[in-house]
């Protein structure tokens, strides 16, 4: 490479590093949303550490207490991934992603809707980028009665399964 591309080389660099970050934090919520373990898995690296609140995990730990609380309170949920930055510093980065989430719990009427932040340590690691540390940070949150807002009808429901329509979109099948 020589004086004059270089420039453009460490750029475009970071511009594939910055989007391989976002890709990895977005994963996070196809992968809580759809149950997904092996989605998850690909988020965090293994010895990663996960702040959620008063619950402190390891990877592994975190996946299965995130998924089983979910079902354990909801019916569905979704986490919107927003307006998301990140520095990185050579094989590390750290992040901080906005996130709209809602859930609607399992009594039928309740919705469920906060907003907060993913504060995330990452690195890269074999060609990988992947979670560290993360903390998240709830910024607001309220419960709604679900009947006043429910457009359900006539719209096909997610599954926290491979049966869930995103899974034939992704392999080419829609």
């Amino acid at each position: 490479m020589n004086d004059d591309t270089e420039p453009f080389a460490d750029a475009l660099r970071i511009l594939i590093d910055k989007q391989e970050i976002r890709d990895c934090v977005c994963r996070y919520g196809r992968g809580i949303d759809r149950h997904d373990e092996d989605v998850l898995r690909t988020v965090f690296h293994p010895d990663a550490i996960d702040n959620h609140g008063d619950v402190t995990l390891r990877r592994d730990e975190f996946i299965e207490w995130g998924n089983q609380w979910h079902e354990n309170v909801a019916v569905a949920h979704t986490h919107n991934m927003t307006s998301h930055f990140s520095d990185i510093d050579g094989d590390e980065a750290h992040a901080m992603t906005y996130v709209i989430f809602g859930l609607c719990r399992k009594d039928g009427v309740t919705l469920h809707i906060g907003g907060g932040r993913y504060i995330d340590r990452l690195q890269k690691r074999e060609g990988g980028w992947g979670i560290v540390v993360r903390r998240i940070t709830i910024d607001w949150r309220f419960d709604t009665d679900r009947s006043t807002a429910d457009i359900l009808a006539g719209h096909p429901r997610g599954t926290w399964d491979r049966s869930d329509p995103s899974y034939a979109f992704l392999a080419g099948s829609l």
